[in-house]
């Protein structure tokens, strides 16, 4: 696991609604109903769309989802690995891309900072 998706996990748990409706699963939700569909998801997405991958990472593992749309947070995941990976937000293709997870955790804020000030 990425050292920093693990680092998160360990003092955050998971964020409800990092951005709108996409939440960051914690560690009570692998095996839940939700990351199941987020799995059968990124079968789906990757029958149709060539993913980057990089390196020798073998499969993508989601970290996060909508609850009412297709957007999915995935990393990519090598057995035996314990170094970072991209976070790659899908949505029937790739939409974006962070280098790291700190990268994309920075994002999210901007994002929402964004969105607020937007709203004002």
């Amino acid at each position: 696991m990425d050292p920093e998706y693990a680092d998160f996990l360990l003092h955050a748990d998971g964020w409800p609604a990092i951005l709108q409706d996409i939440d960051l699963f914690g560690t009570a939700d692998f095996g839940s109903v939700a990351y199941a569909e987020a799995e059968e998801l990124v079968r789906v997405i990757e029958d149709e769309v060539q993913i980057e991958r990089g390196g020798d990472f073998s499969r993508l593992i989601p970290i996060g989802a909508s609850r009412t749309d297709i957007d999915i947070l995935v990393m990519p995941c090598a057995s035996g690995s314990n170094r970072t990976a991209p976070v790659i937000w899908l949505a029937g293709g790739e939409i974006e891309r962070y280098r790291t997870f700190s990268d994309f955790f920075r994002g999210m804020i901007a994002e929402n900072l964004a969105e607020a000030d937007s709203l004002a």
